[in-house]
């Protein structure tokens, strides 16, 4: 940024000094070395720092080392002596370019309800507001500052978009937003504390801007000042914000760091110091969602240093994992990261389940639906406090307030009178998090040392690692945290486990052979009205389940006599064996007869987490199984979720390139494509279906030159199993298109598209498909455009008939079903249209209104994103060119061969091409398609002066393509239809593969003889459809307003002279528009029609190379050609 050139003003706006593993080394043993944060500022030039809460860590000793480290000011205009004096500037004025810029400083006022009062003993926080008021008004007056900045060690407590409440950790903490929209005078305000990234926002008068955290990137503020005279005042124009976050491309100063190199590997040295052992591995299997080895070492570790009783803290690292053997200084950082100090206090029984009550408010309510989180969103996990020392149950079905149920003290219920020493680091004794019963709590007891310390020394002595574990407290319901909690909880809902049973389900203990053959009864509903007694140790409600089960016969020899064996532990194998034999007798859709369906076996192992070594297609047949995994295996057997993934449009989009505009994101491509699709059919790959509504191949010249044989060897490569014949499909005629077909591996489907002569589908077209996935026949049938005639070129489908598709489509779901279809969906090359409520309209929802049976709707043809739901089932368009997928998952039941509705979730997701990781692959794929045409496409033709663009009522890119028609034609007249202009093109180097993109399609310039009324009249035709035809050698004005056939309001010559409608003009215009197409019957039915065979991309190379000739460019631009009167 300096190099740039301009002045630049280096500042920090808190929270720099601790924080990091090299400032805890440092603080343990210093060797001599100057404060390493400090230094580093000092080396880059910082101006100021503004003061943070956790410059506070190591006390009022701790400020004053960092402060006379420092060669620049900190800044606190809030911050104060106890006698009122000031403890730090209060801001900073620099003037730079003969411009005076004030910076004043701020603090969180929350810092006592944020840190131990020993921390920050002999300061007074003042409210930030009305000190900035003053402060900013001395800058502005005596100080005389052209731009007044406020460094404010603070956050958004109010997301300026939508109005929505930030609550912090204490009252107060955050107040950026109400110090941007009351303070006057303030130019940029510059925060902290939360984090966060804000490149830009605009509150009040002020632009506000934040720079993350942990110096992952750089906010960036430019300033412009302009003075009309050398005695003028500068006046500010508005400031730009940015943030950019550092990558691994960003380059280091070598130099920079050379300097600090002895803090580096002094850091490294003290955090590789092997301080302990561990003869198992400690980690956190259930997250912050169960007790753990990692959680009960700091608990251990806190108990120690203080004596307590019972130990509350919060879990900082829940996915470390520090693995058997030597245990590193670095592992302990780690799992302690902050230097808060230790509190011992005196707690009643009551304030201790208050205060867990509290902790528990992190925690969502459980309402086992599916998908919804355990943790309240937006609930920082350092406030979720869990205790050792008590043993408890938190019942998330519970209201808030209320879950902490059987709370006890070696072994007793706990008395609410009952004292107890607790012990809590500083940040929660000061009431950080609302914990207002722990900071009234009375202190009996300060340990020496902080808690990062407590649990180093608490290693270094041998305390005790790895071995038994013993939770002190579960969460309700008891599998919540297990993997496999989703696949439980649809159980629950569809009332095959009882809620009552599974919220102490024990979830980690073995499944045995009686529990699968009871949940197996429950789950088919098996059930004896007559037991036979014959189980005896057998609880008595589990016998019928029993009775009914064998009865069936279905467990095979497992099921006969003593082989039953109810008490044995069950394998994966067993489980696999009884599952599949229940599906059979169930009349699950099961490949051949013989057990043994390893595809169906996979599909019951999605989601469950099972271990051991794994045998045939990765399933570890041998292992025992545990009662969470069993449940996940059951409601995998019983009510299987099955996704369909659709895209559409793809338009031959092989190389991608393109950039979303709302996210700047690359989008799109095959690469991009082949990894979102197989990372969405890896969270369920028994159970996917991928479909395409057609359009496959044209539209870029990787495919055109090809005939579009590099889209199905990609869609082959894919495992598609069906896509519908879209109207461009026909754009190289159908014997082309009949061609591709043989070459696919899935189904091409057109129910309604029907040969004139013989009124049936072409051979190698079929109507509809099946496909099994899961035990489950999924039904698909296809629709192609029955407007394909209008939208295509008419000759290469004049052998053929489009049928109605609503009467087409009528009984195909009911034939599908007779089948054997559990699930029925139509995709199609059928448009729809959403409003503002994105609720679709259009052809797409008719039909979703009006067949039956159908469970999702998926089309193509419109190019836009739809996801909508009309008589239950979704509907959904995948917008265009590779750049969305449509994902619908549904849940069926595979006994009743019907999709359970109100399980059914949907939605589109974009294919950014930096989401996912690319396969290489697929890379060589796209190189080896693009071997001969890339050359080609990257052939210069010209420059142009200026982007053009698509654009309604005139389109720069349509004035391109009309001019080069005209020139190339010697017409009097060139129309080009809007469709059929595809792209926009920047200004600079034209490239053929930019022509392509705007016109991909091969479409030859053919002339035709009208009448100007005739002109007038197509112009007319189009409009009916709110199509503005773009054109060259007239000019006319639209009115979108008026009736239909009334809105061409007036057409002149380009010069603007008056029109001849009784003249016969020569009128260029592509093939498809004069074979009618896009409703130009005018244009169809013109006169001494000529077919130039000349398409018209030829054309528009040719007239960028002549304009471009001898070091020209291309100088198109909107002329007023088309102008409209309305809208």
């Amino acid at each position: 940024v300096r190099a740039e050139g301009n002045p630049v003003l280096l500042l920090d706006a808190g929270d720099a000094m601790s924080g990091a593993p090299l400032v805890g080394v440092w603080q343990r043993d210093r060797a001599g070395l100057p404060h390493p944060v400090a230094s580093a500022m000092n080396a880059l030039g910082y101006d100021a720092m503004a003061l943070g809460n956790h410059e506070f860590d190591y006390g009022p000793v701790g400020i004053d080392t960092a402060r006379a480290a420092s060669h620049f000011p900190w800044l606190a205009a809030n911050v104060v002596r106890r006698d009122g004096s000031p403890a730090f500037a209060p801001s900073l004025v620099k003037e730079l370019n003969g411009v005076r810029i004030g910076v004043i400083g701020l603090c969180t006022p929350a810092v006592p309800l944020l840190a131990d009062s020993a921390q920050w003993a002999g300061y007074v926080f003042l409210s930030p507001f009305e000190v900035a008021r003053k402060e900013v008004a001395r800058l502005r007056g005596a100080e005389r500052c052209d731009v007044v900045i406020a460094l404010a060690h603070t956050g958004l407590e109010k997301n300026p978009r939508t109005g929505e409440v930030r609550k912090g950790d204490a009252p107060g903490e955050n107040f950026g937003h109400q110090l941007a929209s009351e303070v006057p005078g303030l130019d940029v305000v510059i925060l902290a504390h939360t984090h966060e990234a804000i490149p830009f926002v605009n509150i009040g008068g002020a632009v506000v801007t934040q720079a993350g955290r942990s110096a992952e990137g750089l906010g960036r503020v430019d300033l412009k000042l302009t003075r009309e005279t050398p005695a003028s005042p500068w006046k500010l124009a508005r400031p730009f914000a940015s943030y950019a976050a550092f990558g691994d491309s960003t380059a280091t100063d070598e130099a920079f760091a050379k300097q600090f190199a002895t803090y580096g590997e002094r850091t490294k040295a003290a955090l590789d110091e092997t301080v302990g052992e561990t003869a198992t591995d400690l980690a956190a299997p259930g997250g912050r969602f169960a007790d753990g080895p990692l959680w009960q070492l700091i608990h251990r570790a806190q108990l120690e240093a203080s004596g307590a009783d019972v130990s509350l803290a919060a879990l900082f690292a829940a996915d470390q994992r520090i693995p058997a053997g030597p245990v590193r200084v670095r592992d302990l950082m780690r799992l302690y990261p902050y230097e808060n100090s230790l509190v011992t206090l005196e707690m009643s029984g009551a304030e201790l389940k208050d205060a867990l009550e509290q902790s528990a408010r992190y925690l969502a309510a459980y309402t086992f639906e599916d998908g919804r989180p355990l943790a309240e969103p937006g609930m920082p996990a350092w406030n979720f406090d869990m205790a050792m020392g008590v043993t408890y149950e938190v019942d998330l079905t519970k209201p808030v307030g209320d879950r902490i149920q059987h709370l006890a003290y070696k072994g007793e219920p706990l008395a609410p009178e009952r004292k107890l020493r607790v012990v809590v680091n500083g940040y929660r004794a000061a009431g950080g998090g609302d914990f207002v019963m722990i900071r009234r709590a009375k202190r009996i007891g300060r340990p020496a040392m902080s808690a990062p310390e407590a649990v180093l020394a608490y290693v270094k002595q041998g305390g005790r690692l790895g071995g038994p574990f013993e939770p002190s407290w579960t969460l309700l319901p008891d599998y919540a945290p297990a993997p496999e909690r989703g696949l439980i909880d649809r159980l629950v809902r569809l009332g095959v486990a009882p809620r009552e049973e599974v919220m102490h389900l024990i979830p980690n203990e073995p499944a045995r052979r009686v529990d699968l053959a009871y949940w197996l009864g429950r789950a088919f509903g098996w059930k004896s009205n007559r037991p036979s007694g014959a189980f005896g140790d057998v609880p008595d409600e589990l016998e019928p389940w029993l009775d009914g089960i064998l009865a069936k016969g279905v467990l095979g020899a497992d099921g006969r006599g003593e082989r039953f064996d109810p008490f044995r532990p069950a394998t994966v194998m067993t489980a696999l064996d009884w599952s599949e034999r229940c599906a059979r007798r169930a009349n699950f859709a099961l490949a051949g007869t013989a057990l043994g369906d390893e595809s169906f076996w996979s599909s019951l192992v999605t989601g469950v987490s099972l271990r051991g070594t794994p045998g045939r297609g990765g399933i570890p047949f041998d292992a025992s199984l545990s009662r969470a995994q069993w449940l996940g295996m059951l409601s995998n057997l019983r009510y299987p979720r099955l996704r369909v993934i659709e895209t559409t449009d793809f338009h031959g989009a092989i190389l991608g390139g393109q950039r979303e505009r709302r996210t700047n994101r690359p989008i799109g491509g095959s690469p991009a494509v082949a990894a979102a699709v197989e990372h969405y059919r890896a969270e369920n790959p028994a159970g996917t279906v991928l479909i395409d509504g057609g359009d496959l191949f044209q539209g870029t010249m990787i495919s055109n030159l090809q005939f579009g044989r590099p889209v199905v060897e990609q869609m082959n490569f894919l495992g598609y199993a069906a896509a519908a014949i879209g109207n461009h499909e026909f754009d190289w005629t159908a014997d082309t298109l009949k061609s591709r077909v043989l070459n696919m591996r899935f189904a091409a489907l057109g129910a309604n598209m029907l040969e004139r002569k013989s009124n049936k589908r072409p051979w190698w077209v079929r109507s509809d498909t099946t496909v099994t996935r899961r035990g489950v026949k999924v039904g698909i049938f296809g629709l192609a455009y029955p407007g394909t005639p209008r939208v295509t070129m008419p000759a290469y489908v004049a052998h053929l008939r489009f049928a109605d598709d609503s009467l087409t489509a009528a009984p195909l779901p009911a034939k599908l079903r007779k089948a054997g279809a559990s699930v029925v969906v139509a995709v199609g090359h059928i448009p729809a249209e959403t409003d503002s409520t994105r609720k679709a309209r259009g052809d797409i929802a008719r039909l979703a209104r009006s067949i039956k049976g159908v469970d999702g709707w998926f089309g193509g043809h419109s190019h836009n994103v739809v996801d909508d739901v009309i008589e239950n089932a979704p509907v959904m368009i995948a917008g265009a060119n590779g750049q969305w997928l449509a994902i619908a998952d549904y849940t069926v039941d595979p006994v009743a061969r019907a999709v359970i509705p109100a399980e059914t979730s949907h939605r589109n997701m974009p294919i950014y091409a930096d989401e996912f990781p690319i396969d290489s692959a697929w890379v060589a794929h796209v190189e080896r398609w693009n071997a001969e045409v890339g050359p080609v496409a990257a052939e210069v033709l010209g420059r142009s002066a200026h982007p053009l663009d698509r654009n309604r009522p005139e389109a720069t890119i349509g004035n391109l393509i009309c001019d080069a028609m005209r020139f190339s034609s010697g017409a009097d007249i060139a129309l080009q239809n809007p469709g059929g202009m595809r792209a926009n093109m920047a200004a600079g180097t034209v490239t053929r593969a930019m022509v392509y993109d705007v016109m991909p399609f091969d479409n030859t310039i053919v002339t035709v003889e009208l009448t100007g009324a005739e002109v007038r009249l197509a112009l007319e035709q189009a409009l009916r459809g709110e199509r503005i035809t773009q054109v060259s050698g007239i000019r006319y004005v639209v009115n979108l307003d008026a009736p239909p056939m009334q809105r061409v309001v007036s057409v002149t010559n380009p010069d603007g002279s008056p029109f001849d409608e009784a003249k016969t003009y020569k009128v260029a215009a592509n093939n498809f528009m004069a074979s009618g197409g896009d409703s130009y019957d005018a244009l169809g039915q013109g006169r001494n029609k000529v077919d130039s065979g000349f398409v018209i991309r030829g054309a528009m190379e040719a007239f960028v190379r002549d304009r471009c000739k001898d070091g020209g460019t291309l100088e198109i631009k909107a002329d007023g050609r088309i102008t409209s009167t309305r809208r």
